[in-house]
């Protein structure tokens, strides 16, 4: 809903606007197929302790995050990347930087509402897995769009 209301306040933007929001759900889902195999490996072929998962779930998220800057740099904000840099190497290493810190955000958001779901509220790892991936999209498309990869002005 935010995202549509953020759409209709810059008409100009609306169908870039539009078509970004949906390669990053396909970028998005990419991810989450990165992040729930690796988790799913490791729990159930490394160490499969319960106790164990909110560790692996941490590493398969950064994994999956390293997957998401790729795709998201060459792809979703592609335009906005190569505005930003050009060819200054300084700058390619803030626009990581914010990415970064985004998704170290995003991870936050997204390893509590796996760890709340999974154990406060007992349910099982597919519950707890969508719970955390839902928590923390909107947050990684809006900061990315709109901090990460802003247009140099």
């Amino acid at each position: 809903m935010a995202f549509f209301i953020f759409l209709s306040y810059n008409k100009n933007m609306k169908s870039e606007g539009l078509i970004q929001f949906i390669k990053f759900g396909v970028v998005g889902v990419a991810n989450t197929a990165v992040d729930w195999i690796v988790f799913f490996l490791i729990t159930h072929f490394i160490i499969t302790t319960k106790s164990f998962e909110p560790t692996a779930k941490a590493i398969a998220f950064l994994l999956a995050v390293i997957n998401s800057y790729l795709w998201n740099t060459i792809w979703t904000f592609k335009k906005e990347y190569k505005q930003s840099v050009g060819k200054d190497v300084g700058q390619k290493k803030i626009i990581f930087i914010k990415f970064f810190f985004v998704s170290l955000i995003g991870w936050v958001i997204n390893y509590f509402a796996f760890k709340y779901t999974r154990f406060s509220l007992n349910q099982g790892q597919i519950i707890a897995l969508v719970a955390a991936s839902g928590a923390a999209i909107l947050w990684n498309f809006f900061a990315n769009k709109l901090w990460t990869y802003r247009k140099a002005h």
